[in-house]
């Protein structure tokens, strides 16, 4: 009962409400990969290495004990087994539901693997309509198009041997749906291991040359490498390559992957035509905005080589990119280690060893542009099936710069810092369990705002108690100091949780927040309530919630129910009130779904909100999304 009471909502809100730093967008794409293989679960009967390697709580010793008990003890009829192994704890044992399911492999179940057996068309259109209007439609020279945000995606596949797509977006304010996208996918089909034509992600290594599909996080630091290929399946316009990739296995234990690709971005030129900045808005609204659209094109070529076997991992990446204009960051003292001109290229050897309680694993790449360095260990060592200790370890040169990089990073780019996580979870007692980590940051050249070096600590506390089969109490504690224009900022931030969960059908969670940093605090509250309805098959959601902080320093982070294929977190400053109200039917043979939300926010200290064209002049702010899913 406890683990059917614990769906996909609870899992993003646990995630999304610690992520609380400059990579927001890296916590949303993960979470958007994540939910393709919770609508795809896994049997945990046949899932490969390869396959449990896409669940980031799950380490490399915890993957081997599940395949070293499905060899000695037969197929697992039941997830329930799990317990039975000792690097399982009860944590991972909840999440794991989420994500696999236990199967005796029939012919049936075999049937299956067949390369186009049980293709499954999923289509799905959403569209967002904002109540009030932004200065930008009110002027002539402000946005080109309506208000409305509009979203279709269509999918075709079986997840296991073959998926293809597409998809098409248009954000509010622009005139056409100016971004699109799709890719065809081959996954184990003779020596081919995955091979992606369209658009893709590639994950290699740590991260530290290529990074794109692993997720890495503080209070859940990165406990595997990175896993290769993967099709783009969300609407991102920035963190991703067109063109194909190939990962073959040749021989036994080898992985041989080669990739190529072909992108246009926007840039901000300056006067000499040269690219200052690459733009990652992903807008193109306002005449400014298109400007910069397409303004440049990259071009990407490389590949890897590695070999796995006896719990040891080695191999070697790199990559060259090749722009068209010359990349000139300008004169500012943060930006004098930007990389400048037009060809880049970056290599990197990496390593892992991995026996029963025990993983040991990094990287070390070299950039060719200014002859930067960056390195990353990492090690766990599961003590027991109550605690477990981890350990990385991070040095990136200012000198050292990757635009495929994507490693564990307190700023929002593996460069210009160096640093130390502890991270510790335990659970002393039978409903007891600890997470808290200590992450020591030191940035050599100064960096935005910035007139020298910089050093900062976060230290994060929580404690989550299980009172009985209903009521669960969480606390945290979270203290960051990071300096800011040569200040020294201290963030003290206070989660309290209460969630109770009377039956089946009713989850009721009341938060309460707290932040404070300097001379500015600000504080929140919010009751959420959540209704499943068996016949009609209903899923409600309410939420409502009041804050008042200072000012912006203060702000609160909020996670928000949402859309089925989408996450929702939003920031909050001044006194206020915000509400959710979400509702999602599904038809009896699980083939269409409907889906709406409705939210609001109302400010009592202002008359308007926002800035510049995205100013609203009212004190209430409401939207409405709808969304279509057919499954056929």
């Amino acid at each position: 009962m406890a683990q059917e009471s614990y769906v996909w909502n609870d899992f993003v809100e646990e995630f999304t409400t610690s992520q609380e730093t400059e990579n927001e967008q890296d916590v949303l794409l993960s979470l958007e990969e994540l939910k393709e293989l919770h609508e795809h679960p896994l049997n945990i009967n046949t899932a490969t290495v390869e396959d449990l390697q896409q669940l980031p709580f799950l380490s490399e010793p915890q993957i081997e004990s599940i395949h070293a008990y499905i060899y000695l003890h037969g197929q697992m009829q039941t997830l329930g087994e799990l317990l039975m192994l000792p690097l399982i704890d009860a944590q991972t044992y909840k999440w794991l539901h989420l994500f696999v399911y236990a199967v005796e492999v029939t012919q049936k179940e075999k049937e299956k693997d067949r390369l186009f057996a049980h293709l499954r068309n999923d289509f799905s259109i959403r569209t967002d309509i904002p109540l009030y209007r932004r200065k930008g439609y009110s002027i002539t020279d402000g946005y080109a198009g309506n208000p409305l945000y509009q979203r279709m995606k269509y999918e075709l596949g079986n997840s296991k041997h073959f998926r293809a797509g597409f998809h098409i977006e248009k954000d509010a304010g622009e005139k056409f749906y100016d971004s699109y996208g799709g890719f065809a996918m081959l996954r184990d089909v003779g020596i081919v291991k995955t091979a992606v034509v369209g658009d893709y992600r590639i994950g290699l290594g740590e991260g530290l040359a290529l990074g794109g599909s692993a997720w890495f996080s503080k209070t859940t630091p990165a406990t595997k490498p990175q896993t290769g290929i993967k099709p783009l399946t969300s609407t991102d316009e920035i963190n991703f390559l067109r063109g194909a990739a190939v990962t073959l296995k040749p021989w036994q234990g080898w992985e041989v992957t080669a990739f190529a690709s072909f992108r246009q971005k926007d840039a901000t030129l300056n006067q000499n035509g040269e690219i200052q900045t690459l733009q990652t808005s992903g807008y193109h609204r306002s005449a400014s905005e298109r400007k910069g659209k397409n303004s440049a094109t990259a071009t990407t070529a490389g590949g890897a080589v590695s070999w796995q076997g006896k719990g040891l991992h080695i191999g070697a990446t790199g990559y060259f990119m090749h722009f068209n204009k010359t990349m000139n960051p300008g004169s500012a003292v943060y930006r004098r280690y930007y990389p400048k001109g037009r060809n880049f290229a970056v290599a990197s050897l990496y390593y892992g060893y991995s026996r029963y309680r025990f993983s040991l694993a990094g990287e070390a790449a070299y950039s060719t542009e200014k002859g930067g360095i960056g390195t990353l260990n990492r090690l766990q060592w599961i003590i027991s099936k109550r605690y477990t200790l981890s350990a990385v370890q991070r040095f990136y040169g200012y000198k050292y710069y990757s635009f495929l990089g994507r490693a564990f990073a307190e700023n929002s780019s593996a460069q210009n810092e160096s640093g130390v996580l502890l991270h510790l979870k335990a659970q002393p007692w039978e409903r007891w369990q600890i997470v808290c980590y200590a992450d020591f940051f030191h940035n050599p050249w100064p960096r935005y705002r910035m007139s020298s070096s910089s050093s900062g600590q976060e230290l994060m506390v929580e404690v989550t108690h299980q009172l009985n089969k209903t009521h669960t109490l969480q606390a945290r504690y979270q203290l960051k100091r990071k300096e800011q224009g040569d200040v020294m900022e201290p963030h003290h931030r206070i989660k309290l949780q209460w969630t109770c969960t009377p039956s089946g059908k009713w989850k009721f969670q009341t938060t309460g927040w707290h932040h404070s940093v300097l001379e500015s605090i600000g504080w929140s509250i919010q009751e959420t309530a959540y209704c499943t309805l068996q016949k009609p098959s209903l899923r409600l959601a309410f939420m409502a919630g009041y804050f008042c902080t200072d000012d912006y320093y203060s702000r609160i982070y909020l996670y928000e129910p949402s859309l089925y294929n989408s996450i929702s977190s939003a920031q909050y400053f001044g006194k206020g009130i915000h509400g959710v109200c979400t509702a999602r039917w599904t038809s009896p043979n699980k083939r269409l779904m409907l889906e709406g939300k409705y939210s609001l926010c109302k400010y009592f200290d202002r008359t308007e909100q926002g800035s510049a064209l995205q100013t609203i002049f009212s004190s209430w702010k409401n939207d409405i999304s709808l969304q279509l899913r057919v499954v056929i």
